[in-house]
Order: structure tokens, then sequence, then C-alpha cells
């Protein structure tokens, strides 16, 4: 079944406020067979609702809308909708109540404009909002012999994620009869789109004969790939992802680090929690991100010690105990200092292993021999210490992207691969 998403406000067309509802409303739609086909963003304005409206409705049988439901002046898309479905705005005594409880337990006053958010369309279905004060509206509006609805929710992402999951999908697969969509997703690191899908051209050519769809989700420094099966039989389209997968997981070897929606960060987590293993970082040019990233995690101050942010060459050396003359000879951006960097964390945290990071993340710094994007990375564990060179870009938050991301996958395999026994 294809769906489709209308997005209204101004302040997603002039940038203010990313729209992240659609992208979360996608992934949650397809997981029940159910795609959007297209989502259009649109001013706050009557004759642009009715337009894309009208433009949807040409197309498919299930309209989501999300915005303009709010109190102030600028929030039309209540009475647009009554007008367009040829309604009343009436006050709703049920809904009264619930927002004027909803402001009682805040302590704080309601506003005549807050009231005002009770008059709804007399010939919708409420969908109730427990979150705030706008509630959702679903119109039964069928054309042409076809059952259709359009919906209504607020913009507010909490608001909306809670109407849809309470409220909007268990009336939505009640009233239609559908498919079953199955999806599986592994986190690649290391290696481009492009190679990746050249390692598994032939299996790739094969996956529509099998029923099985392909998606690949490039971010830098690693590209998620999700396998998808549609089918009335929840159970059939799992075998067949998953036979799928494991044909994929075979070809593309070391270069998956991660099952499912999880990142690398959580992955390396999980592992070193199961092992009983530590980890510490000595960073320079990641300024923290590789620590931030671990500790983003639930459940990191179980593997994870600590830092260093040795920024300055006296931090590498009073607090590391890197040699200021390898500094000198060979300068902070070298397999020296690095290799000494993570051997001193390590040493002095008494973790498992040890990250270290020093390089030129740009957009200035760089020289000649040691251009912007050169970074050196260690990893210090009980059986030595190895080094490596990054040659990346000039882009400077992507540069430091892409070398956490290399880091931390680092670690994990080679946490995966040593031999504790």
């Amino acid at each position: 079944m294809l769906a489709e998403m209308i997005t209204v406000g101004d302040e997603l067309l002039l940038g203010q406020t990313v729209d992240t509802n659609s992208a979360w409303m996608g992934e949650v739609f397809a997981t029940h067979g159910i795609a959007l086909h297209r989502i259009t963003s649109i001013s706050d304005d009557a004759e642009e609702i009715v337009a894309a409206l009208d433009e949807a409705r040409a197309r498919v049988d299930l309209v989501l809308m999300t915005g303009g439901l709010g109190p102030t002046r600028d929030d039309i898309t209540k009475q647009t909708l009554a007008n367009y479905f040829g309604m009343e705005l009436r006050m709703n005594e049920e809904v009264l109540q619930r927002i004027s409880a909803w402001f009682h337990g805040r302590g704080l006053p309601m506003l005549p404009v807050n009231e005002a958010q009770a008059m709804l369309p007399d010939g919708c279905t409420v969908l109730p909002n427990p979150r705030g004060t706008a509630m959702g509206m679903w119109f039964d509006a069928p054309q042409d012999g076809r059952s259709q609805v359009v919906i209504s929710m607020p913009g507010v992402p909490y608001e909306m994620k809670g109407l849809v999951e309470e409220e909007v999908l268990p009336r939505v697969l009640s009233k239609w009869d559908l498919p079953t969509r199955y999806h599986r997703t592994v986190l690649t690191q290391g290696i481009g789109e492009s190679y990746l899908s050249k390692i598994v051209h032939e299996w790739e050519e094969d996956l529509a004969q099998n029923g099985v769809s392909i998606a690949y989700l490039p971010a830098p420094g690693q590209v998620r790939v999700r396998l998808s099966a549609v089918s009335t039989d929840e159970g059939a389209a799992q075998r067949r992802v998953d036979a799928a997968m494991e044909a994929f997981l075979n070809l593309a070897g070391e270069h998956v680090v991660a099952d499912g929606d999880t990142s690398v960060a959580a992955a390396l987590v999980e592992l070193l929690t199961q092992r009983g293993e530590t980890l510490t970082t000595a960073e320079s040019c990641t300024g923290g991100a590789m620590a931030a990233a671990v500790t983003s995690v639930a459940g990191s101050s179980a593997v994870f010690e600590g830092a260093v942010v040795a920024y300055a060459n006296a931090v590498k050396v009073n607090v590391l105990g890197v040699d200021a003359s390898d500094i000198q000879r060979h300068g902070a951006v070298s397999e020296s200092v690095v290799t000494a960097m993570a051997e001193g964390a390590r040493e002095r945290m008494g973790t498992t292993y040890a990250l270290a990071a020093s390089g030129i993340a740009g957009p200035g710094g760089g020289t000649p021999d040691k251009p912007v994007g050169t970074i050196w990375i260690a990893l210090a564990t009980p059986e030595g210490t190895e080094a490596r060179c990054l040659k990346l870009g000039r882009h400077r938050g992507r540069n430091v992207q892409r070398t956490v991301l290399e880091c931390l996958a680092w670690v994990l395999r080679t946490a995966r691969s040593r031999n504790t026994h």
C-alpha cells in the first residue's frame, strides 16, 4: 500500500526546523507494509494545503499530515481541513476537559487560544493526544469508490510519534488488510558503497527473483545495508531476507561491523561488556569525540574508564608520557607519537585497549609532507601496539567523524579476533 505525507510549516521551508518526522514515519509505516510514495513540504497557506491534498488524494488512499495545529494565528491546518471537507468547527467538550486538565496538571493558566484548540471539525474522528493540546484528526474521505483516509497530526515529534503508535497505526491496520514487510539491516565500515556493490554484484542480481529488495544507506566512513521482503506470510518474508543476508555476510566479511539498526559504538560496548574488557582513549585532533561516541551508549560505564584529550604537546608529554624528543624529531602527527599516546593511556588507565589519534583535521595546518587530512591512529592491546595513517579530505567535521568511526571499528574487529583463553 502506498501513502503520502504532507508536512506543513514555514519553519521547515526556511530551514529553521529539520523534518525528522518524515524519516521516522517512513520507517515505521514500512514495517507494516505501507510505503511512503511521496513527501511534500508546504508553507502555512490554505491554498497550498488544498493543492497538496488534491494532488496526494489523486495518487494514494492514505494521506498523512503533520504541522499547523498549534494555538497561534499561523496555524491554519485545522480550519483549512474543516473547509476542505465541508465541516464546521465546533467546541468538543471532552477535548476541552482534556486540555484544561493538561494545563491544571502543570500549574499553568489556560488562555483563550488554548481553549480554541478544542474547536474541531464536527465530522472528523478525534485522535486523543495526551502529550499536548493539539488533537489528531482522522477524516474518512472515500472518492471514486475507493476507501480513502486523511490524517492530521501535530508536528511536535514526540506528540506525533505517540499518536502514530497508539491511535493511527492500530486504526490503519484494522481498516486495510496489509501485507507484512520484513527488514534486516547490517552496518559496514571501511568500504565505499560502489566497492561494496562490486563485491556482492552477482548476489545482488539474484535478489529480485527471490523477492528481496536492497537499499544502500551511505554515510561518511560507513554504509548501512537493508534487505526487505513483503509477504502476507511474515515467516516467509523473514526466511527470504535471512537467507539473503547470510549470503551477504559471507561476501562482505570483516567489512560488516554490526547487525541491526545499531552503531559501531553500541556494538563495541556490547561486545566489551560481554567479554569483561575495558577501553580508554587518548585524543588530540578528535578532541574527545571518540570518548563522546562511546559514552553516548547506555551501559558504557561498564567498559569505558576515561579519556585524555591531549590537544597540546605539553599534555602529551606530561600526562601521557610521550617523549618530547619524539615530538621534536617527528612532529605530533607521527607514528611514534601516536603509539606512545596509546601506550601511555593504556598503562595509566589499566585498560584492555587504548585508542589514540593525532592529526591535521583542517581546514588549515597542513604541510607538503603532512597535508590536511593526515591522521595517525594507534591501538594498544595486551599483545602490543599498532599504528596506522589515514589519508582523509579537507573537511574538518568529516575528518573527525571518519577518524572516530575508523578507530572504534578497529578495536571492535580486534576484540572479536582476540583469543582470550
